[in-house]
């Protein structure tokens, strides 16, 4: 789809199709439908599933993905630009000049007379309003409901993990969730000074709204690119969640369709087709690993730094990837022939809290990135790779429907099980006991495809999934939550 642009650096072409874009869709009726969208997800009031939620920054990725997708139907060479009100803040600024966004409200009523959306072109009138409102022009009223995010106020934001907490709305602390903390404090600001049309529930009547979304867009993603061992928040089932904000909900409104998008659908960017213009850079340096030589020797010394490595598994068989040193780095694991494509991750599995994945690989192409636990931190490591040559033994089997299957974890360990499904349907996975579990599950006919992970939906501390599973054989990992946890527990498969 593109790289996505700091509109302060558009040249006058790029500024004249991104706008003749959005109005050929205004034309055709295509825009206003994308208005509505976004004011019946704020018409659902409690039910939103667009706002208020963790599904806050996933529902405003596919909405632009789609309105992207739209625009470049009508013009190929258009993507979304975004609007950095961190140094674009002033009613000065080239975004509000009259070939591009336009300027300020004036009169009583702040409608915008200046640039292509002004009513007096006769391209712009509004035909979605909200409960109560008359006016079919475009409004604004620049800083008059306080003043646009700082980048003090965004770096704030971007060091807050996790991605969010209980009770999963607009109380979750601003100090525990990082999505609310950037909702209420980075984006309704934005909406607030331009005013207008932008405080409405049909706010993207103002195509300003576009660019405004696309930058809280980016710093979701430069949250996720700086905090990588921080995922998603909650899981589907999770009690007093609003429906469509668990990882794997279908969001709303495109839940009745064949494949609608979930929250997990859209966590990767770049899967999703597009970047922005401050991550694109060098293509990181591959070393080569040789299977069971001795480790070789490493460092993280910058930081952020992300170090790449590759092997090849000629045969199936087990492989263990494991660090060594007093360097807390995490490993993660891609492949096979796919260096985007999540095999695992670990950080404290092996010894001395250091990273150790063992998987059963198929042949191919591996890649392993190490970073440090810590973005501020730097040291070194010794990375290795072993292979057996032979199948991960002692896959202990679940009989579906049957008795769970009782196994005891010890400080690192994690158990695997395997069940296979003859019959589609739902199935519920889950363990039982007083040990803190935690239950990934993979497949089908695969060890290292993750369906669906979980920590504590199930009875206190124990964990569930529950999926509906096609025909084949599907794996089970348990693991103690904390890396030197021991404790026994059940687990079981039932239809």
């Amino acid at each position: 789809m593109g790289t996505r642009k700091n509109q302060s650096t558009l040249t006058a072409a790029e500024k004249a199709a991104f706008v003749g874009a959005v109005k050929a869709l205004k034309a055709n009726g295509s825009y206003d439908v994308f208005v509505a969208q976004h004011r019946t997800a704020f018409l659902a009031g409690v039910n939103d599933p667009a706002h208020g939620g963790p599904a806050f920054l996933p529902w405003h990725r596919e909405y632009l993905r789609r309105f992207e997708r739209a625009l470049q139907q009508i013009d190929p060479s258009v993507s979304i630009p975004y609007w950095d009100w961190t140094v674009d803040r002033t009613t000065n600024a080239s975004i509000w000049n009259a070939n591009f966004m336009g300027g300020n409200g004036t009169g009583p009523g702040g409608r915008v007379m200046t640039g292509p959306f002004a009513f007096s072109t006769g391209e712009w009138t509004l035909t979605v309003l909200d409960p109560g409102d008359t006016d079919n022009f475009l409004t604004r009223a620049f800083g008059a409901m306080g003043a646009l995010p700082t980048q003090q106020g965004v770096n704030a934001a971007i060091n807050i993990v996790p991605y969010d907490s209980a009770p999963w709305n607009r109380n979750s602390s601003m100090n525990t969730s990082f999505r609310n903390h950037l909702e209420g404090i980075i984006h309704n600001p934005g909406h607030m000074w331009v005013g207008g049309s932008m405080m409405a529930m049909s706010s993207p009547n103002d195509p300003v709204f576009w660019l405004h979304h696309c930058n809280i867009d980016r710093l979701w993603a430069v949250w996720q690119r700086e905090n990588p061992g921080q995922n998603y928040r909650p899981p589907s089932g999770t009690a007093g969640v609003v429906n469509g904000h668990g990882l794997d909900d279908p969001m709303p409104p495109w839940n009745n369709e064949a494949s609608p998008p979930t929250p997990r659908d859209v966590l990767d960017h770049h899967a999703l087709g597009y970047t922005y213009d401050d991550e694109e850079e060098e293509p990181p340096q591959i070393v080569p690993l040789t299977l069971d030589a001795a480790p070789f020797a490493a460092s993280i010394g910058q930081a952020g730094e992300v170090d790449t490595y590759s092997f090849v598994a000629s045969s199936q068989g087990n492989y263990i990837i494991e660090t060594e040193g007093s360097t807390d780095v995490v490993a993660a694991l891609y492949g096979p022939d796919d260096a985007n494509a999540l095999v695992a991750e670990d950080d404290d599995s092996g010894v001395g809290r250091n990273p150790r994945i063992a998987r059963d690989l198929a042949p191919g192409t591996y890649y392993v990135r190490i970073r440090h636990y810590s973005g501020s931190s730097t040291g070194s490591y010794r990375i290795s790779v072993r292979g057996s040559g032979g199948p991960q033994p002692g896959i202990q089997t679940i009989q579906i429907n049957g008795p769970a299957v009782q196994g005891t974890l010890s400080a690192n360990e994690r158990d695997l099980y395997t069940f296979t499904v003859s019959t589609s349907g739902s199935h519920t996975i889950e363990t039982a006991g007083s040990t803190d579990c935690f239950l990934t599950l993979f497949g089908p006919d695969s060890q290292t495809a993750v369906i669906a992970q979980d920590d504590d939906s199930g009875p206190g501390t124990n964990s569930r999934i529950v999926q509906n599973l096609g025909a084949g054989v599907y794996y089970v990992q348990v693991r103690h939550y904390s890396p030197t946890g021991t404790g026994a527990y059940s687990v079981s498969v039932r239809t």
